[in-house]
């Protein structure tokens, strides 16, 4: 039997769990769930040819929307994704605890896990919290690209001043009580210690990836990565080039610098609520293969994710890793993951670096449903 063929019937087999994706973005602008596409990166009948058997869904908050505006966002977000859901109820089907998982996967189908990605979404206000956790709602990301008023982010210089303010350590502590997965990818590293002290339970990087491999903020220290596994938690691994390449990160942010208006272009149709140039395979492929061009010599592929792999391993162990492609919320991934139907090929690069088959399988979801079980029942 050949590596991929093995890979495939491994991912068939396993239990496998992505952490993180901003497919809900484009739901809002029409994508289909239901439909296999040739662009973007998620769909159920991609997910069923990957072996998906749960894929949390991220309802995102950009920074830059009003700060009295961030809780309808999650909410209508959360609507357009429970239309696509209760469309293709036959296929996928919304998950809150791991009994509810083992049911639905026991139906053939895709779970569903719903996060939030961004603790802006509660404005200020544990009420909030409370009712998107009876909304079914399992994670929160504290923080994303912009420091808050609770908590400071990676990207800017809130950390230098604050990390978690006393509400953000209330918040926390609220999120332990309901049972919901608190997620440290995006906050700063003064944030994170505040995070982790604060914690009775473990916590999670839904999406991030080792910063000594490439020193891009939104990565993880070692000592970040030893604490992670110290309280129990896992890190779910990263798919965007420019969080796993040092060598095209850098030239990407040497491009962006001399070539300031490309940045937006690039990444503002991800956020629109309008119909973009990228919502068509023609226009996504335009996107992409310009990404790809301008940095053809420095391009990586899914090698690199198993190097991260290979350094959190070999540094933390194998009960604290998981998958958390983004997909959906890039641009870049490397060559041979293209979308969630190529997660077979990473598992078949994790076999022919000779990883035993019982780690292999708690990277590809059993860590995440450990932690899953002990917060959320």
């Amino acid at each position: 039997m050949d590596l991929l063929r093995k890979a495939r019937n491994l991912n068939k087999e396993s239990i496998v769990a992505d952490l993180h994706c901003d497919t809900a973005l484009q739901l809002r602008r029409g994508y289909e769930l239901g439909e296999r596409h040739n662009y973007y990166h998620i769909d159920i009948p991609r997910l069923k040819e990957g072996g998906v058997d749960l894929q949390v869904f991220a309802l995102f908050v950009d920074p830059g929307v009003d700060s009295d505006k961030c809780f309808q966002e999650v909410k209508e977000l959360y609507n357009n994704l429970l239309i696509q859901i209760e469309k293709n109820s036959d296929y996928i089907e919304i998950c809150k605890s791991v009994s509810e998982f083992e049911t639905i996967k026991n139906s053939n189908r895709i779970a569903a896990f719903i996060g939030i990605e961004n603790g802006m979404a509660i404005e200020k206000d544990l009420n909030k919290l409370d009712y998107f956790y009876q909304q079914g709602i399992r994670y929160m990301t504290l923080s994303h690209a912009k420091s808050h008023d609770w908590c400071s982010s990676s990207s800017d210089e809130g950390g230098k001043k604050y990390g978690l303010t006393d509400f953000g350590r209330d918040v926390v502590s609220r999120m332990n009580e309901l049972g919901m997965i608190v997620d440290v990818s995006h906050i700063s590293i003064k944030a994170f210690y505040d995070t982790l002290e604060t914690s009775s339970k473990p916590i999670i990087a839904s999406h991030s990836n080792a910063y000594s491999i490439c020193s891009h903020d939104r990565n993880l220290n070692d000592d970040q990565l030893k604490k992670i596994a110290e309280k129990g938690g896992v890190v779910g691994i990263n798919f965007a080039s420019h969080f796993l390449s040092e060598q095209f990160s850098n030239e990407l942010k040497l491009y962006f610098s001399k070539n300031t208006n490309e940045k937006d272009k690039i990444y503002l149709p991800f956020l629109s609520k309008e119909k973009t140039e990228m919502d068509n395979e023609e226009g996504y492929f335009n996107l992409s293969n310009k990404i790809h061009n301008l940095f053809e010599s420095v391009y990586p592929d899914l090698s690199i994710i198993a190097d991260h792999i290979d350094y959190i391993t070999n540094l933390i162990g194998f009960d604290h890793l998981a998958l958390g492609s983004d997909y959906d919320g890039l641009l870049d991934p490397p060559v041979g993951v293209d979308d969630c139907s190529k997660l077979p090929n990473l598992t078949a690069e994790l076999l022919k670096r000779g990883y035993k088959i019982e780690n292999i399988k708690k990277i590809l979801g059993l860590n995440f449903l450990r932690v899953f079980k002990e917060i959320c029942g």
